[in-house]
């Protein structure tokens, strides 16, 4: 027979606050409890999930699945807002680097195809050799303008 779990009730991991035992067990005995989130949803949880240690290289829970699920969509937009953040300080940086040996226009051009689609443009200018070697504008749904013969590298 298991042995009596530690009492959690009360306890807040994350936005899950701890209200009542569960019957279930795992099957490594751990017991289960019945968590509400600051939505108001409900969710079971084994205690081996509930922990405020987050270091562990163990999965804890800290939400209900609705939340979870809205808190990891939140995370890959943060990531990917800096990662186009990081492309458009290199982007402006290899722009700098290259003025006065390409032609103005280019500079005028938006830096990355997300900033292209912003402003509603259809070419842009990183700044960066495309894999043939041709330093040129890119169109946002092609690719260099060189490789597709429309202008001249600025080689």
């Amino acid at each position: 027979m298991p042995s009596r779990p530690r009492n959690r009730i009360g306890e807040v991991y994350g936005q899950l606050t701890v209200v009542r035992p569960s019957e279930r067990r795992s099957r490594g005995g751990n017991a289960y409890w019945w968590c509400r989130c600051s939505c108001g949803c409900e969710r079971e949880v084994p205690s081996d999930k509930l922990s405020h240690n987050t270091t562990r290289r163990k999965a804890t829970v800290t939400a209900c699945e609705s939340c979870s699920r809205e808190r990891q969509v939140e995370g890959v937009c943060a990531k990917n807002d800096r990662e186009e953040l990081e492309r458009r300080r290199a982007a402006q940086q290899n722009r700098l680097d290259l003025k006065g040996s390409i032609p103005d226009a280019w500079l005028k051009l938006p830096l990355t195809d997300a900033h292209a689609r912003e402003l509603g443009a259809v070419k842009f200018f990183r700044g960066t050799r495309c894999l043939r070697g041709h330093l040129a504008p890119y169109r946002i749904n092609g690719g260099c303008m060189a490789c597709a013969g429309q202008i001249p590298s600025a080689e």
